[in-house]
């Protein structure tokens, strides 16, 4: 079976209508854990190198 260019600009913009908002809502979702794992590592090592300074002045002392 053969297609024109017709054809497949349909079979592709039918495609792009029934499997788009699924794909972009996907995308968010990934976007959305991304900032949430880089924000909670980001803190975590804003913290650390809070403690850290204080951890080895004390153990300098002792």
């Amino acid at each position: 079976m053969q297609h024109s260019a017709a054809a497949w600009l349909i079979d592709i913009a039918l495609t792009v209508r029934v499997f788009g908002p699924d794909a972009v809502r996907c995308c968010r979702r990934l976007l959305a854990a991304g900032v949430r794992i880089g924000i909670t590592d980001i803190s975590g090592a804003a913290r650390r190198a809070a403690t850290e300074p204080e951890d080895e002045h004390l153990e300098a002392e002792r």
